[in-house]
């Protein structure tokens, strides 16, 4: 018999999605949104575990979790799992301990994490036991079945778009998100929660149409650049670029914009199903290179294509209910384009005025609230806030564009920076405060760190730097762990004054450091030509870091260059960068080295094939397309050729 879990959270949205993942783990599920309903469900129906919300209408999580332990028998004694999505305060660790909860975890939870505590919890607690049965015996069903196999599924009229997005970005989730309406059918690739690439059946969403409507091409040219794809001379954007109307930089562009158009335009749907199956990839799809967060996508969406009639429905459903700043760190600190007037706004928001005093506002505020509560910038409380906040959360983090190359060095320069400092160093020196720093100051530098080191500054990133992200995170956050609570902190002082530091340095962290500072060298070597030495570097990088993609590739193109005309070097520097492209496969640097190297043994075929599936990662990669233009140009020039020679024969 499958074990049953009592999900218990005011927020409808993600209650639906943590349903549709759990029971596709096998569980059932049982779904309240306040403390009394979840009360009469865990009475009624024993479940096996409790997970508890602390914000919630009607006995708020802690009253919860008193009443649960307060009934007799097994039901007393069931494993509870509370989240938050405010700061989980030392007092909130005290009492959740003192009422005997499992573990207080800290919204949003990445999903492989959630799954995992529930899995944990589920096998160390004993069977519950039904009123007026024999115990019952617990465990998963289908055994067999493995996470993925049932995909989460439903309908966008239940579950919205935007807040569909936001869950998946919450939960880290990776995998496809189908769509369907009617004969609609997109399909969009998420990576750890981030849009990353996008296919769709409609024509009018092809590039052609999108330069045709914005007046880049004439009809004329447009039906001849389709004339040449049904001839199979290339894909539409190398066409153009080989029939001289476009730039790379231009084609580059309209891709981003065909990309992005794509994926904005499932916000104006009024109904559809959506299917997430996770772990799967797409194998082709126009590469979105978003800039900001999940969180900037949603809010233009919403601002440019949602639904007003549902947006008007969702503000007065909840009328009654206060609007306070966000509290939840990852949320709040998002990066997300928002005017000063709107940052303004946000900041006046503390919790003593009602949503439904925001109900005659112009059509702007109001899509531009219901952006900012689907995304938790902002949230909702059953009652108002007289005193304001526990503590004042921060303002929302400036929105921040894609980094150029220049300015995503200096981003990984930093982190490495950081990660170096860090190590060894104890906790009030990992924060950069005194010891007698108070509980505002430490709460306050936490935040700030964790700006520099919010995922979203690193998700274009290689592999080795999001384990520095990962390391640098963790450093930060055993630190504030540790100095936020009043009686960890006394003992951790205790133990520092004794001279016994906790210096435990992560030999793996070191070692990412280490390669990825000798991965920069490399590249600042090769982008001067100094070929040798930045064998050397890449080759240190791969001693150092032998799983990442991007060194493989680098040192496998870096080995050509040393050796341009030594056929055996070719091969072992394909075989690199074969290694690269199969462990990055989202970059898409191995597959332009790769197409290089096999244009430099003659084989034009699969030169194309890499150089056309690099664009397709990474929509502006201009070094591709120019690699496709001259393709196509060296085609058209044989075709020309071709033709002058028939006609010499007749």
């Amino acid at each position: 018999m499958p074990a049953t879990i009592l999900c218990t959270d005011n927020d409808r949205d993600f209650c639906q999605i943590l349903s549709k993942a759990l029971s596709g783990e096998g569980y059932r599920v049982l779904i309240a949104h306040d403390g009394e309903r979840a009360l009469e469900l865990l009475e009624a129906s024993a479940p096996d575990l409790v997970l508890l919300d602390v914000m919630l209408p009607r006995r708020d999580g802690f009253e919860t979790l008193e009443a649960i332990r307060s009934l007799p028998g097994p039901l007393g004694q069931i494993p509870v799992l509370l989240t938050s999505g405010c700061w989980i305060t030392p007092q909130y660790r005290a009492r959740a301990s003192q009422l005997g909860a499992s573990a207080i975890l800290a919204k949003p939870v990445p999903l492989d994490l959630l799954l995992s505590e529930v899995r944990s919890h589920l096998k160390a607690s004993p069977p519950s036991v039904e009123k007026g049965s024999a115990p019952r015996r617990r465990g998963r069903a289908g055994a067999s079945k493995r996470r993925g196999d049932a995909p989460l599924a439903g309908s966008l009229e239940e579950l919205g778009f935007p807040q569909l997005l936001h869950h998946l970005h919450g939960m880290r989730a990776s995998g496809v998100l189908h769509l369907t309406c009617g004969r609609k059918r997109k399909a969009i690739q998420l990576r750890e929660g981030y849009p990353s690439a996008v296919v769709s059946n409609l024509v009018n969403e092809c590039l052609g149409n999108l330069l045709l409507r914005r007046g880049w091409l004439d009809r004329g040219t447009y039906e001849e650049s389709v004339r040449r794809v049904k001839n199979k001379e290339g894909l539409q954007g190398q066409i153009l670029v080989a029939m001289e109307v476009m730039s790379e930089e231009d084609i580059a562009a309209a891709l981003h914009e065909q990309a992005e158009e794509k994926l904005i335009e499932v916000f104006a749907w009024k109904r559809g199903r959506f299917k997430f199956e996770i772990g799967k990839r797409l194998r082709r799809g126009n590469a979105l290179s978003l800039e900001g967060s999940p969180a900037n996508l949603i809010l233009g969406g919403v601002r440019r294509r949602y639904s007003l009639e549902k947006i008007d429905s969702f503000l007065q459903a909840r009328s009654n209910q206060f609007v306070a700043r966000g509290e939840s760190a990852f949320y709040r600190l998002q990066e997300i384009d928002l005017s000063g007037a709107e940052q303004r706004m946000i900041a006046g928001l503390d919790g003593s005025r009602s949503l439904g005093e925001f109900a005659t506002t112009d059509e702007a505020v109001r899509r531009t609230l219901f952006g900012l509560l689907v995304t938790e910038l902002i949230h909702l409380h059953p009652r108002p806030r007289q005193n304001g906040p526990e503590r004042r959360p921060q303002s929302p983090a400036p929105h921040s564009t894609r980094p150029d190359a220049q300015h995503d060095r200096e981003l990984r320069e930093e982190l490495a920076a950081m990660a170096e400092r860090m190590r060894g160093q104890s906790h009030f020196e990992v924060l950069g405060v005194t010891e007698y720093a108070d509980d505002e100051k430490i709460q306050q530098t936490y935040d700030e760190f964790l700006t520099r080191v919010h995922p979203d500054r690193f998700k274009h990133a290689n592999g080795a730097v999001r384990h520095l992200a990962v390391e640098v995170s963790e450093l930060i956050a055993n630190a504030h762990q540790t100095l936020s609570d009043p009686a960890r902190r006394r003992a951790y002082v205790r133990k520092q004054r004794q001279g016994e530091r906790a210096a435990a340095e992560q030999e793996e962290g070191r070692k990412a450091l280490e390669a990825e500072i000798e991965f920069q060298r490399g590249e600042a070597c090769l982008r001067q030509r100094s070929y040798e030495t930045a064998l050397q570097h890449f080759g240190a990088a791969l001693g150092l870091y032998s799983s990442e993609g991007e060194y493989h590739a680098h040192y496998g193109w870096c080995l050509h260059l040393c050796h341009p005309d030594d056929s055996v070097m070719v091969q072992e520097a394909i075989e690199h960068v074969k290694r690269g492209v199969k462990l990055a496969r989202d970059h898409e640097k191995p597959y332009l080295y790769l197409g290089r190297l096999y244009k430099a043994i003659g084989r034009g075929g699969a030169a194309e094939r890499m150089f056309t599936r690099a664009v397709e990662i990474r929509s502006d990669c201009v070094e591709a397309l120019r690699e496709l233009r001259l393709i196509n140009l060296r085609r058209q020039k044989n075709t020309g050729l071709m033709r002058k020679l028939w006609r010499r024969g007749d």
